[in-house]
């Protein structure tokens, strides 16, 4: 009698440990990968578009606008992070975004070319 609840307790733990460790990140991976990936292009456009307008128009509404989907990326990872993904999931999410979103060379040179002499 004894040895069998032991070993429904063993089965009991065991199970709510894999739920714990193993399929509740990959639940959240799956549903949240594809949000947190498009977050963090748009962030990253908006940091670089706040800081090239910060040097033009400073203290324009539509740039800090856009800063909020920094702060829907930020709710993100976190919500990545807390349900037990490695912070090394959300670095490899960040890289696989910038193939993805791969910009040409031409945007970037662009910004910094010389609009007076």
């Amino acid at each position: 009698m004894i040895k069998t609840i032991s070993l429904i307790i063993i089965a009991l733990f065991s199970l709510l440990w894999i739920i714990k460790e193993v399929l509740f990140p990959i639940t959240i991976a799956a549903l949240y990968s594809k949000e947190y990936m498009d977050l963090a292009y748009k962030c990253d456009t908006a940091m670089e578009s706040s800081w090239y307008n910060s040097q033009n128009k400073p203290n324009d509404k539509s740039e800090k606008i856009q800063m909020l989907d920094c702060h829907e990326y930020d709710k993100t990872r976190k919500i990545l992070l807390m349900s037990g993904l490695p912070d090394s999931y959300t670095s490899w999410l960040g890289l696989k975004t910038l193939d993805l979103y791969q910009r040409p060379a031409e945007e970037y040179v662009e910004k910094h070319r010389f609009k007076e002499k």
